[in-house]
């Protein structure tokens, strides 16, 4: 019986793993960690700041150039829509007049298509 209590683990043999992690979100690490950054280099800390700087003036550069598309876009479009709306049916008035009757008609719908088709995409859009 001696040698079975022998078998057993000593508890000097045993060892105990903790791990341990850190995560922060954002441009800026927390300011422990920005000590330890100038401890590796003495320009780190100002270099990670001008970073940070850097990252937020071009995420305010998109934003607003997103939100200057989203304004403008649509409006080109709609001018690009009756600009070629407009331009078929002079174009099918002229031919007519002219005695092409059938390229006049092909000129009006050509004319009143892009209407048509952004009508239906509004529709399909508001459904």
């Amino acid at each position: 019986m001696a040698n079975q209590s022998n078998n057993l683990p000593n508890q000097d043999d045993q060892s105990v793993v903790v791990a341990r992690q850190e995560t922060y979100v954002g441009p800026l690490p927390d300011p422990k960690m920005l000590e330890e950054y100038k401890n590796a280099g003495p320009s780190f800390p100002e270099r990670i700041m001008a970073m940070a700087e850097a990252h937020n003036a071009a995420d305010v550069t998109t934003k607003y150039r997103m939100s200057l598309s989203n304004l403008i876009v649509p409006i080109i479009g709609q001018v690009f829509t009756l600009v070629l709306g407009a331009g078929g049916i002079i174009a099918g008035i002229y031919l007519a007049t002219a005695g092409y009757s059938g390229p006049a008609i092909v000129s009006v719908i050509s004319g009143f298509s892009p209407i048509i088709i952004t009508a239906l995409r509004n529709l399909k859009r508001n459904s």
